[in-house]
C-alpha cells in the first residue's frame, strides 16, 4: 500500500509538471516582452534544468527506480520549457560536449589504473572486438528487423544506432555491483573498466561514422560503413584522434599531478581546487579538438592515469556531486525533451523488441567471442559462468544518450527513428537489468548479495564503536580507547565489514590481530587505571558497512557514539544527521 502511493504520488506530479510545462511555454512570450526578454529567458532555463536534476534524485529514491529513467520522463512532462535548448542546436552541443567530457573524466577517475593495466587484455578483447561485434550485429537486426514492423529506417541511421548504443555505462553498473560479493574479483574490474572504455571507443566509432555521413559519403550497405573504419581516410581520422587525445590526456594529468603534490605540500584543500580540478578536462578536451584529436579520450587518459589520494577528498567529493548530481541528469532530461511521445509510442513494438534481442543475443554473442579465449589462457581463466554474468550486464546509460543529442545538434539527414529505438534500449537495459543483476549473480554462483544472515546482537551497556573494512583500526584503536576513557566508558566495539573483499581467512586474520590488540591494550590499561576493566569486542559482519551502521541506528544498543576514517562512510550529509547515533570522524 506504501508503494502504491509513493507511484501514485510520483504519477501527479508528473502530470502536474506536464501541465506546468504547457502553461510554462506561454511565460516565454511574456519575457520576450519585456527589454530584457533574452537574458531573462536564459535565467528561466538555467533554473528549470537545476530544479528538474533536484527533482530527479529525489523522484528516484521515492520510487526507487533509476535515475537516468526519472529524468527521460521528467524530459518528456518538461518538453516545452526546454524547446529554446533543444531547438538551439549551438546551446544543445555545448551543454552535450562539456557534460560528456566531464562524464568520461568521472569514468576514468573511477578505475584503479593498477587494476586496468593487470587486466588489460581482456578488457581491451571485450571493448574493442566486442564492442565492434555489437555495433555491426545491432546495426544489421536493426535493419533487418524495422521493415517487418512497417517502420523501414535508413542505412545510416542503423548504422549509427549500432555505434552509439555499443558501450554500456559505469554509472549505472557501479552502485549494482556495490551490493555483491564476487568470487573472482578481476570479474568485477572487467565489467567495470569495460563500461568506462567503451564509452571511448565507441564514441570514436560514431565520430568516425558522422565524419562519412557529413562529407556525403554514399555507401550502399551496413558491411560498407564498416569497412570504411579501415579505409585509409579513417585510418588518418583515427590516429589523430589517438595520438592528439593520448598527448592532451597525458597533458591533463601532468596539470592535476602538479595540484596533487602542491596540496600534499600544504596539507589543505581549498575551495578554489574544485575550479582548478573541473577546469583540467574541459581544456584538453578544447585543445584535443582543435588539433583533431578526440577530446573524449583525452578527458578519459586524464582521469584513467590520475590517482586521486585523502589529499583532494574533498574536491573529489564536489565533481562527483556536479556530475552525478547535474551533468548526467541533464543529458538524459535532455533526451527526453527531444522525444515527441506520440512518435516513442509509435515506434514502441520494434524499439522493444530491438532492446530485447539487444540484451539476450548480441550482448552474449559479442561476450562469447571476445572473452571466449580466456577461458582457456591466462593466469585469471575465466569460467564459462563468468561469461553468462557479464552477459547478462549491458545497461545503456550516459555516453550513448550524448552520442544521439549530438547527431540531433549535427542535424545528420535520414535519421528518422534513431532517437526513438535508441530511446527504447536505453530504457529498458536501465529499468530491466539493475534489477534483476544480483539475482543474476546468485544463480549463476559468481558473486553473493553482501547482506548478513544474523542480526547483531550488542549488550544493553553503554558502548563506542569503531567500524572499519580492513586492518585501519589497528592504528586508530589507542585513540578510541583513550576517548572511552576520558567519557567513563568501559566497552569499546570494533566492527569489520570487508564487504567485497570478505573472505573467511581474511576475517579470522585480522580477527586474531584484533585479539592481541585488545590483550596488549588491557595490560597497559591495567597498568594505569588498576580498578578500571575494559571490555573490548570484536564483531565481524558479511553486510555493508551502512547497512549495518543503519541497523545499529535503527536499534536501542546503548552506542554513545561511532566512530569511523573520513574517506568510509557512503552516506550523504543530511542522511548521517537522520541516525540515531553521533558520528566521530577520524584520521
Amino acid at each position: 500500500m506504501k508503494n502504491i502511493f509513493k507511484y501514485a504520488s510520483a504519477g501527479i506530479f508528473i502530470l502536474a509538471l506536464a501541465i506546468l510545462s504547457n502553461i510554462g511555454k506561454n511565460f516565454y512570450a511574456l519575457l520576450h516582452n519585456n527589454s530584457e526578454g533574452e537574458l531573462l529567458s536564459i535565467f528561466f532555463i538555467i533554473s528549470s534544468l537545476f530544479l528538474l536534476s533536484f527533482l530527479v534524485f529525489y523522484l528516484s529514491h521515492l520510487i526507487k527506480i533509476p535515475s537516468f529513467v526519472v529524468a527521460i520522463i521528467l524530459g518528456i512532462s518538461a518538453k516545452p520549457l526546454l524547446v529554446p535548448i533543444v531547438h538551439h542546436e549551438a546551446v544543445l552541443a555545448a551543454i552535450v560536449g562539456i557534460g560528456a567530457t566531464l562524464i568520461l573524466f568521472s569514468g576514468g577517475l573511477e578505475i584503479p589504473f593498477k587494476n586496468f593495466k593487470k587486466l588489460i587484455w581482456k578488457i581491451s578483447a571485450i571493448s574493442f572486438f566486442g564492442l565492434f561485434i555489437t555495433a555491426f550485429l545491432f546495426s544489421w537486426i536493426t535493419w533487418l528487423l524495422a521493415p517487418t514492423f512497417g517502420l523501414p529506417i535508413s542505412i545510416i541511421t542503423a548504422v549509427l544506432l549500432g555505434a552509439l548504443l555499443a558501450s554500456t555505462d559505469p554509472a549505472a553498473i557501479i552502485p549494482v555491483l556495490k551490493k555483491l560479493r564476487f568470487k573472482n574479483r578481476s570479474l568485477k574490474e572487467i565489467i567495470i573498466s569495460e563500461s568506462a572504455v567503451t564509452d571511448v571507443v565507441g564514441t570514436l566509432m560514431t565520430m568516425v561514422f558522422l565524419a562519412l555521413a557529413l562529407a556525403n559519403t554514399n555507401l550502399s550497405s551496413i558491411n560498407n560503413w564498416y569497412l570504411a573504419i579501415f579505409s585509409q581516410e579513417s585510418a588518418i581520422v583515427l590516429s589523430k584522434q589517438l595520438l592528439f587525445g593520448a598527448l592532451l590526456g597525458f597533458a591533463g594529468y601532468f596539470f592535476l599531478e602538479i595540484l596533487l603534490r602542491f596540496k600534499k605540500t600544504h596539507g589543505q584543500e581549498f575551495e578554489a581546487d574544485s575550479a582548478f580540478f573541473i577546469s583540467i578536462p574541459i581544456i584538453i578536451f578544447t585543445f584535443a579538438i582543435f588539433m583533431g584529436g578526440s577530446g573524449y579520450l583525452a578527458a578519459f587518459a586524464a582521469g584513467l592515469i590520475f590517482h586521486i589520494t585523502e589529499h583532494l577528498r574533498e574536491t573529489e567529493k564536489f565533481f562527483n556531486n556536479l556530475v552525478d548530481g547535474f551533468m548526467k541528469p541533464i543529458i538524459f532530461i535532455l533526451l527526453g525533451a527531444l522525444v515527441d511521445l506520440p512518435s516513442l509510442i509509435h515506434y514502441a513494438p520494434i524499439g522493444i523488441v530491438i532492446a530485447l534481442v539487444f540484451m539476450f543475443i548480441i550482448r552474449p554473442i559479442a561476450v562469447f567471442l571476445s572473452l571466449g579465449i580466456f577461458t582457456k589462457i591466462g593466469k585469471e581463466k575465466l569460467s564459462l559462468r563468468d561469461l553468462l554474468f557479464i552477459s547478462f550486464v549491458r545497461e545503456t546509460g550516459a555516453i550513448p544518450a550524448v552520442l544521439m543529442l549530438t547527431i540531433v545538434a549535427l542535424g545528420i539527414p535520414q535519421t528518422e527513428g534513431l532517437i526513438e529505438i535508441g530511446m527504447w534500449s536505453i530504457l529498458l537495459t536501465l529499468i530491466i537489468e539493475p534489477i534483476f543483476t544480483p539475482f543474476v549473480a546468485k544463480y549463476l554462483k559468481v558473486a553473493e548479495i553482501m547482506k548478513d544472515d544474523e542480526e547483531i546482537v550488542l549488550r544493553n551497556i553503554p558502548a563506542v564503536m569503531l567500524v572499519t573494512r580492513g586492518t585501519s583500526f589497528m592504528d586508530r584503536f589507542s585513540f578510541v580507547n583513550d576517548w572511552a576513557v576520558k567519557h567513563d566508558i568501559d566497552k569499546v566495539i570494533v566492527m569489520l565489514c570487508l564487504e567485497d573483499k570478505y573472505t573467511k581467512k581474511r576475517e579470522k586474520e585480522i580477527a586474531s590481530g584484533a585479539e592481541e590488540l585488545f590483550k596488549k591494550t588491557k595490560l597497559e590499561m591495567k597498568k594505569m587505571f588498576p580498578g578500571k576493566k575494559p571490555i573490548y569486542r570484536f564483531i565481524s559482519r558479511k553486510g555493508s558497512l551502512t547497512d549495518n551502521i543503519n541497523t545499529i541506528s535503527k536499534k536501542d544498543h546503548r552506542i554513545v557514539s561511532i566512530f569511523v576514517g573520513k574517506k568510509m562512510l557512503d552516506f550523504y550529509p543530511e542522511e548521517i544527521k537522520e541516525l540515531s547515533i553521533p558520528f566521530y570522524f577520524i584520521d
